[in-house]
């Protein structure tokens, strides 16, 4: 193991659930975050996902069922608010590498500088009672 990487290790092993929990949640986090940046992205460019018409108005005739049992308005025929909201859940999946590196990456930070004071919080509020 590199020499860098030691001190994480042994936090590591000192600590697993700090270090787990962090992990899961920076994961979920770095899914979450740039979901709505590259929506806005694919609605705001001219260039368009290649799918036949037929199939994106089938889709949101489909949809448009489902948004009418739950009292939200229909779509048009040609909307592609559907598509793009696949595409960008594609987007996300394609760079779940990048995420997991980044992830890996801040888990030592986040999990000693803010996971680590918040559950000692938690267990010296839960000894007192």
């Amino acid at each position: 193991m590199a020499a860098g990487w030691r001190k994480y290790a042994q936090q590591f092993r000192d600590k697993p659930a700090s270090y787990v929990t962090t992990f899961a949640v920076l994961h979920e986090v770095t899914a979450i975050v740039p979901f709505p940046f590259i929506y806005y992205v694919l609605d705001r460019v001219s260039w368009e996902v290649p799918v036949p018409d037929e199939v994106v108005a089938e889709g949101n005739r489909i949809m448009s069922k489902l948004r009418a049992r739950y009292g939200y308005e229909p779509l048009e025929p040609q909307n592609r608010v559907m598509v793009n909201l696949a595409t960008t859940y594609a987007i996300v999946k394609v760079l779940m590498p990048l995420r997991v590196a980044a992830s890996v990456s801040m888990t030592p930070f986040f999990a000693e500088r803010l996971v680590g004071p918040v559950l000692a919080s938690v267990r010296r509020w839960f000894k007192r009672s």
